[in-house]
Parts: structure tokens; sequence; C-alpha cells
């Protein structure tokens, strides 16, 4: 039994490697220092954080821990707090500063210290902690945080309940809420029905049972602003993990001017559709209702001609032959309307062409008009195939050859055909040169012109005007383009261009043939 008159005797102080085994097991870094800044202990925890171990630090001054500036001012400061009591980080807990490790790289660190007495000896004991990683998520956080606010589409985080964790700019501009008006809450808020009821049983099917019907997948869906009213929108919703937290992000697009230009394109091609209905009604009309008094009036002047010739006088003869030629040419002009009006509604017949037998064709089909005016039609290399619409393409070529040598008062009349793998920055370019009269350059967006004629308009051998018009307007639907170098005198060079499905084999490919 212990004698109750009996003094305890003090607790005896605990053995320094018992203390030292205590510290070695807290995980931050503790490093003590006399007044005069040598380190008079280190943890393991320490010895960690900066790669140097305990015996390559006691008895060193602390600041071998530092970087610059503090490196050189650290003795000073502990100076001045000895005499002033002036501190700046003595008493402050987690204070955020740089330090130097063993091989002398800098980092950053928490640092908290405190002031004790042991015995008579001041010492002062710094608690540190290696915060990289935390500054590395939170300049992640930063950037991240950086891109919500920069980019255009909406970003809103959901976490596996469905309720808002973040709320970007873009989204508070599509939505109409306040970021902290919405975070916290369900996302269904930003739905009108039937989504609304329906979201967080679809989040729990998918989250029990992984049935997809947004996620990974993104589609278009309506959605509820502030102001209750209900817009389009795209939605592509991913899952992510956040610090072992399952999260999903919604990428939001306002799609509300895309859906009415698309109605408005849906109501214009039904427009479209009732003109085309319309113009192939003009089109039955002008082709009967209009030819029909012309042929009857090109009739009687021939059969007042036949009957009653010996009757009129010369002038009156005339003025029926004028009557006869002017009929004539009111039906070309309405043949060419018509035409024109066809080329810009029916489908091309697309197949592959050899374009090196089209002008063979063309050409045999020429041949007495080539005769006749000493005329001569050049191919200055095979040319190659396309995928075209052959019937159209060859209308092209013809027009252009029979252009070439009506306008043309050379001797000897020459037409060159031809192929260029590219010419001004166009590839894959078809021409067409005469050595005939040349066109002045103020004319040469003129003679595309439907009726546009430069010649003398009583001259009945040069057409209607029509023929160039003609060909742009195939060139067109070929999705090419056509143009013109010429000047008077100097003959002309008709350039064009066929869409990409109808371009030519390259120039490689037409060699090795």
């Amino acid at each position: 039994m212990l004698d109750p008159d009996d003094k305890q005797s003090p607790a005896a102080s605990p053995p320094k490697d018992f203390l030292q085994a205590i510290l070695d097991t807290v995980v931050d870094g503790i490093i003590a220092i006399d007044r005069k800044g040598r380190i008079m202990s280190v943890n393991r925890a320490a010895e960690k954080v900066f790669g140097y171990q305990a015996k390559e630090l006691v008895g060193r001054n602390v600041s071998v821990l530092m970087p610059e500036p503090y490196h050189s001012e650290h003795d000073q400061y502990l100076k001045n707090y000895h005499a002033t009591g002036n501190a700046k980080v003595m008493g402050v807990p987690g204070r955020e500063l740089q330090a130097k490790r063993k091989d002398g790289s800098v980092f950053p660190i928490e640092l908290g210290i405190s002031s004790m007495k042991i015995a008579e000896d001041e010492l002062y004991v710094g608690i540190v902690r290696d915060i990289t990683e935390r500054k590395k998520a939170e300049r992640l956080t930063e950037e991240l945080t950086g891109v919500m606010h920069a980019v255009i589409d909406g970003l809103v985080t959901i976490d596996n309940r469905g309720c808002i964790q973040s709320f970007n700019p873009a989204a508070e501009r599509i939505f109409g809420y306040r970021s902290d008006e919405v975070c916290g809450k369900n996302v269904k808020v930003l739905m009108p029905e039937p989504y609304h009821s329906e979201h967080d049983g679809y989040l729990s099917n998918y989250r029990h049972g992984g049935e997809r019907k947004i996620i990974g997948i993104g589609r278009e869906v309506a959605a509820r602003r502030k102001d209750g009213s209900v817009f389009p929108m795209d939605l592509a919703v991913s899952e992510m993990e956040v610090s072992g937290k399952q999260m999903f992000v919604g990428i939001i697009r306002d799609i509300t001017d895309r859906k009415e230009a698309e109605q408005e394109r849906v109501r214009m091609i039904e427009s479209l559709r009732v003109s085309n209905r319309e113009l192939d009604d003009f089109a039955y009309i002008a082709s009967h209702d209009l030819k029909e008094p012309l042929r009857g009036l090109t009739n009687n002047a021939r059969f007042l001609e036949e009957d009653y010739g010996q009757k009129i006088e010369a002038d009156g003869s005339k003025r029926l032959r004028r009557m006869r030629y002017l009929c004539g040419r009111m039906e070309a002009l309405i043949n060419d309307l018509l035409y024109f009006s066809r080329l810009g509604r029916q489908d091309l017949a697309i197949q592959k062409t050899d374009l090196n037998h089209m002008v063979s064709e063309i050409c045999m089909m020429m041949e007495t008009t080539l005769e006749e005016q000493h005329a001569e039609v050049v191919v200055a290399e095979r040319l190659p195939q396309v995928v075209c619409d052959g019937v159209r393409v060859k209308e092209v070529f013809r027009n252009l050859i029979t252009n070439a040598i009506k306008y043309n008062d050379a001797p000897r009349k020459k037409v060159e055909i031809g192929f260029l793998d590219e010419i001004d920055g166009k590839r894959n370019v078809f021409y067409v040169r005469d050595n005939g009269y040349g066109i002045d350059p103020s004319f040469h967006e003129d003679i595309f012109r439907m009726f546009k004629r430069l010649n003398n308009e009583e001259d009945e051998s040069k057409g209607t005007g029509a023929g160039l018009t003609f060909v742009k307007k195939i060139v067109q639907r070929h999705k090419g383009e056509i143009w013109l170098e010429s000047a008077l005198g100097q003959g002309s060079c008709f350039y064009f261009t066929l869409c990409e499905s109808a371009q030519a084999r390259s120039s490689r490919e037409r060699s090795e043939k």
C-alpha cells in the first residue's frame, strides 16, 4: 500500500530520443532554431520536405533553407525581432512563403512559427508544410475557371444527385440566372416539362444501370430560362471524377437563331417550290399561248406574200419579210427563256465523261460550218475525264466554239481547247481560245447577261444573245466559275472550272494514259 503521507516525486522528463520519436511521427516538418537562427533539430518530415538529412542541417543557419531575398534578410529580421518584438512571421499561423531544397529547387510552403523557452534559452519552432500540390491544384482551378469564363458556350457542372456545382458566365447569359441563384439547386430548374419531372429518375437509372440518353451522346433538347421562356439548345454531357466524387459537366449552346434560320429556310424552300410551280405554269403558257399567235402572224405574212406577192409593192414585201423575221426572233427568244428557266431547276445527270470524245462529236456536227468558215478546232493536249452532266457540258463547249467562229474575221479561224492544272490560283481550269475580234474589257461582264449582244441587233446570223448566259448557268450548276481574258483585236480566251466532284484528274494521271 502507498503511504498517504508520502510525497510523490516529480515525474521524470521523457528522454530526448523519446521526444524525437514522437516528432518523427508528425506529418508536417518541424524545425527548431536558437536565437541566432542555428538549427537545433529537424524531424523526419522536414528531412523529406527539404531533401537533407538531419545531421546535414543541425548547427547551420536556417537561412540555408531559404531562397533570396529571405536568405539575405533572415539574420537581420531576427535581430530586429529581438530588439523591437516586431514579428512578421512569428505567431502568424499558416503564412505562405518560398523555401529552398537541397537540390536548389524553390517551392511553396505554409509556415507557422512559435517561440518557447527551455531553461534560460529561447528557441523558435517552425512547422512547415509543403503546399506544392495544393498550389498546382489552385493554379489548375484558376486556369479552369478562366476557361469556363472565356468559353462562349454555357458550362454547368452537377454532382451525382443533380445539384448544380458551377455555372459559368455564358450559362448565366443563356438562362438569365446568376450563378449564386442556381448553385446548390437541382439542375432540373433549367428544364421544362417533361424533362423537369423525369430528370431525377433518369439520373438514378444511369447511376444504377448505366442507361444513357444524353451522357456521352449529346442531342438537341428544350431548356427553360429564368423568365419561364423555353428555347432549343444543343446539350453534350460528360462524366468525370473530381476528388473521388462522380460529377457531370454539361456543355450548352443556345440554338434559337439556328432553328429560326432552319425554319426560315424551310419557308423559303416551300416558297421556291410554289414559284417553280408558277414558273412551270408560265412556261406552259409561253410555250402554247404566246407562240401560237406568233405562228399565226408568221403564216399570214407568208400567205400574203404567196397569194398577193405580185400586187404588193417592194416596200410592202420588205415589211412582210421583216414581220416574219421578228416573229421568228420572238419565238427564238421565248424558247431561250424557257430553256434558261429549266436549266436552274432540272437535276444534273452526273456521270463520268470523256471530254476528248465530246469535242470530237461537236467538231463532226460542225464539220460543214468549219469548212465554210475556214476554221479549225485544236485540242492542245489530251483532255481529262470528268464527272459531270455530259449533255450540259457539251453545250458549254459547243456554245464557246460556235462563238469563237462566229465572232471572228481572221482568214484562218483557229479555236484552241485545253486544260490547265492551275492558273491565277485556280486549279483544274478548262479554256477555249480564239483569234477573233476580241472583246473590250468594259463588256466582259455584260456578255453573260441574258439577250445581251455586242454586235448589230439586226444581224440574223448572230443569234439571240443567250448562249453565254446558258454557258454561265451550266458552269454554276456544276459549282464552277467562268471568266474571260480578251481585248479588241487580240482574240478571246474563256476559262471555266467545274465543281470538285467534276474535277479533272491530275496531269500526272493524264500523262500515264
